[in-house]
């Protein structure tokens, strides 16, 4: 039995991944709450096992001992049907007898439900490695697998944590920290030959959290890449292309870096910017301090829907701009340039962030592109050139 908490954790991980889910209805369903567990058995060792919490109401759960926490210690449910995933954590049993808790859980001052927590002393034999709270992670998307120098190269990287990317959405990333690495080798991430560079904290998907990255400064040639995860300061863990990275089943990507033209030899007189668009936005509101960040697509007949795959982005130049007013003409919009992404069919895909803005309030938003260096500037609207009556500027809110 000295291992069976370990499998039980494991297979818990698996099993409570659903979403949390709620009922719709015209009446609310009856004060309930109900554990898929009534008993958890810890090791003597700090160690953290989940329940199954099935709840019609706000709930809030009471340890009954200081060496018990419990995560989320409730879920802002109110008059809907919930299910949500709770981390039970124990703490290093010090003392040289078995120990016994509980946690309670309360819908107002209703106790509705009890979990016993038992824990054994402490033993060699089970002294754990350190371990991460991440689970699983994967090399979720890429912008482009050929880039040219000069360009970036950019992916996305998705993360499962029992217990905290299951809970509560979170804009933070919860202490869970990513990095983007690459490699000429394709060789175990955890060697020197790798060189990391820190991820943004991208949004709360689902059960996962979603990490996203660039490497940069790049010559031609072929390279491996991954992503590496931990809390705090605690151990690495590596993404693979399905799950944790095992150089087996789940490896390293790749990709490939061609020196490519940047359009430079292009006669942009032959050509014209016939569609744009706001495709896609990270999020509509977000907080004072941070970046808001969104992407278009544009498309030139010609350019853009060639047979073969760009990975330069052929000269187009696109920036990001926002302002006070919906009019991305006038002068007092500020605008920042935006990275070439990715060749989507008939389109070309750019994806940009604004400076950090400070100031609580409504913006509009938009982009802009130019053929090279010299042309005149094209504003994208919400799906089509902007036109200010049926294509507009996008809007967001800083709080």
């Amino acid at each position: 039995m000295k291992y069976t908490y370990r499998i039980l954790f494991l297979f818990l991980c698996l099993c409570l991944g659903a979403a949390s889910c709620r009922d719709d209805g015209n009446e609310p369903a009856a004060a309930s709450l109900e554990l898929d567990s009534d008993y958890l058995s810890f090791p003597g060792y700090r160690s953290t096992l989940a329940v199954k919490v099935d709840a019609t109401r706000r709930w809030r759960a009471v340890p009954s001992d200081y060496w018990i926490t419990v995560d989320p210690d409730g879920y802002p449910s109110d008059g809907q049907h919930f299910v949500a995933n709770v981390a039970v954590t124990v703490s290093d049993n010090t003392g040289d007898a078995p120990r016994t808790g509980s946690v309670t859980f309360y819908i107002g001052d209703d106790a509705l439900a009890t979990l016993t927590v038992d824990q054994e002393i402490r033993s060699e034999e089970e002294l754990p490695d350190e371990e991460s709270p991440v689970t699983w992670a994967n090399l979720q998307w890429t912008a482009s697998l050929i880039v040219a120098e000069g360009t970036a190269f950019e992916a996305g990287c998705c993360v499962f944590a029992d217990g905290i990317t299951n809970t509560m959405e979170s804009t933070t990333g919860e202490g869970i920290t990513c990095e983007i690495g690459y490699s000429t080798e394709d060789s175990k991430p955890d060697g020197e030959e790798w060189v990391w560079i820190p991820c943004w904290f991208n949004g709360d998907w689902g059960n996962n959290f979603y990490y996203q990255g660039k490497i940069e400064g790049l010559g031609a040639g072929i390279y491996y890449y991954t992503f590496r995860i931990r809390q705090e300061e605690g151990p690495y863990v590596y993404a693979g292309t399905n799950g944790l990275w095992d150089g087996q089943e789940n490896v390293n990507g790749s990709f490939e870096v061609t020196s490519g033209s940047g359009g430079g030899d292009i006669d942009y007189s032959q050509y014209s910017i016939s569609w744009a668009n706001i495709q896609w936005t990270v999020a509509t509101t977000i907080h004072a301090g941070e970046q808001f960040e969104a992407g278009s697509k544009v498309k030139v007949d010609g350019l853009t829907n060639r047979e073969e795959p760009s990975a330069d982005g052929m000269g187009i130049v696109c920036e990001i701009g926002y302002g006070g007013t919906s009019d991305p003409t006038d002068g007092a919009w500020l605008w920042t340039e935006c990275p070439f992404n990715a060749d989507w069919g008939d389109e070309f895909y750019y994806q940009g962030r604004t400076p950090a803005i400070g100031d609580a309030g409504s913006y509009y938003f938009a982009f802009r592109y130019k053929l090279g260096p010299d042309g005149t500037w094209v504003y994208a609207g919400s799906d089509g050139l902007w036109d200010g009556t049926v294509n507009t500027s996008g809007t967001f809110v800083v709080e």
